[in-house]
């Protein structure tokens, strides 16, 4: 068994970096598969940020089909969509400048802000201030990356999921992912694809091979070289004050650099990552791809990359075998056990305005079962949810808040319930295809109820402010 990475699973837990997966190529093979419940094998995974190297990938097909060229003026693709003449900055960005986040502007645009707005996401970029000459200073941005997968529809003809389907899906395999787009229908560049972690995992392995699969050449000839290259050597995401990424501190360090929407370090070792712990790392110098997929908090998952880097470096140097990880990662579902006996009953609550934007909640606890019906700004919802057990289901209802602007409209969680006293009721949500861990705590006191709402990790709160309602029927 490989001391270190059973040193690093422990750390993990230790600081609270839940992992969801762990997989291991090496030498042709997959030697390490972990998994922890419930988010099983056959689950796809938000990405996250790792999506911009998928982004980048399509742009390697587009230059190689002879649909665009790395130094194509970005404002030739948008000519129609400027609102007035561009500036000699703006004029003088080129495509390779968005793929290495060397635009020119002050600021980075996060999908935290940008999921939020009602019109395509491409006008937010053109509007952004091109402050400095693009090719110099990296500004990394979720936008850049969108603007690529907005360039690619536009010379394709076809968004970047359709796009890469017979390209890059179906020679891998992937047949099981789903990719967000904006209001104006453009895959979402930066963020927003979901798949498989063994799918991710076959992408790192594409590379790996220098874009060969099962004999055929899938990626275009030269590409990895180019989309791994140590582009830019100095490379600092920036400061996030909640709504977008600020230049770094003068003390910053930055242990990594940055290629073609890939991070990539001195030694070769170049990674697509995503927050709160989604990585597909690959070391070419020890023929290995580490994918891991997780839920780990802000500014905690900032740590992994380096973690990975250094367990996996001594591992494979060491030539420590994988055996006796297996049971690393629990496979059993958390525990829902009540230490004391809630009642039965059906209450409904109206609240008044407040931070969650609930407008009404109907409880119901019957047997082992606790029905809720909640109403908030998105419409109404039902979950039911195990007492002492977990019940899996589709919900809308509203989380964005909390969790980094993502909203979907039939999310697959697993719900379950337990009484912590007689009087206050704990409700739990597993998403299951993300990071996202929500936790709901009803407080009754009388004819009203107090709720509590929080989640596991976010890139801004991970607790709303309290909200109180009273029974307006029985």
């Amino acid at each position: 068994m490989s001391a270190a990475v059973a040193s690093l699973l422990d750390t993990l837990a230790e600081r609270g970096m839940r992992v969801h997966s762990l997989l291991v190529h090496r030498h042709g093979e997959l030697v390490l598969d972990l998994w922890r419940w419930p988010h099983e094998p056959g689950l796809v995974h938000k990405l996250h940020s790792a999506t911009k190297s998928f982004t980048a990938a399509a742009v390697g097909f587009a230059e190689a089909e002879g649909l665009l060229d790395l130094e194509d003026p970005v404002v030739d693709f948008f000519r129609g969509r400027l609102r007035e003449a561009p500036g000699e900055n703006l004029s003088r960005m080129r495509v390779r400048d968005l793929l290495t986040m060397r635009t020119g502007h002050a600021r980075g645009l996060s999908g935290a802000t940008t999921r939020l707005r009602r019109t395509g996401w491409v006008d937010e970029f053109l509007e952004e201030p091109v402050v400095d000459r693009p090719g110099r200073g990296f500004r990394y941005s979720s936008t850049t990356s969108h603007v690529l997968s907005a360039i690619v529809q536009e010379v394709a003809g076809e968004p970047v999921d359709e796009y890469l389907r017979p390209r890059l899906f179906e020679p891998l395999r992937i047949t099981d992912y789903t990719w967000e787009r904006d209001p104006a229908g453009v895959s979402s560049g930066g963020n927003g694809l979901s798949l498989r972690p063994h799918d991710l995992l076959s992408f790192g392995v594409l590379h790996l091979q220098d874009g060969v699969w099962d004999g055929r050449r899938v990626l275009p000839a030269g590409w990895v070289r180019k989309a791994s290259g140590l582009h830019v050597r100095r490379a600092v995401s920036g400061e996030w004050n909640g709504k977008e990424l600020v230049p770094p501190g003068p003390d910053a360090v930055a242990n990594s650099g940055y290629g073609y929407q890939f991070w990539v370090t001195e030694d070769g070792v170049y990674t697509a990552s995503g927050l709160f712990g989604q990585e597909c790392m690959v070391f070419p110098d020890h023929d290995a791809v580490v994918v891991v997929t997780g839920a780990m908090p802000d500014p905690e998952y900032h740590d992994l990359p380096g973690m990975l880097r250094e367990t996996f470096r001594e591992a494979f140097d060491a030539d420590d075998g994988f055996d006796g990880l297996a049971g690393r990662l629990s496979r059993e579902p958390d525990s829902l056990e009540s230490p004391v006996d809630g009642p039965r009953f059906r209450r409904a609550y109206g609240f008044a305005p407040n931070d969650q934007d609930v407008r009404s909640l109907v409880v119901e606890v019957d047997g082992d079962v606790v029905r809720l019906e909640v109403e908030d700004d998105r419409g109404t919802h039902v979950l039911e949810h195990g007492l002492g057990k977990w019940v899996p289901q589709r919900t809308g209802v509203s989380v964005w808040r909390l969790h980094h602007s993502y909203q979907d409209d039939a999310a697959p969680v697993l719900a379950g319930a337990r009484w912590s006293t007689v009087d206050e009721l704990e409700l739990t949500w597993h998403f299951l295809e993300g990071p996202f861990i929500d936790r709901l705590t009803l407080r009754f006191d009388g004819d009203d109820v107090v709720l509590d709402h929080g989640v596991n990790c976010n890139s801004g709160p991970t607790a709303l402010p309290s909200a109180k309602g009273s029974v307006i029927r029985r």
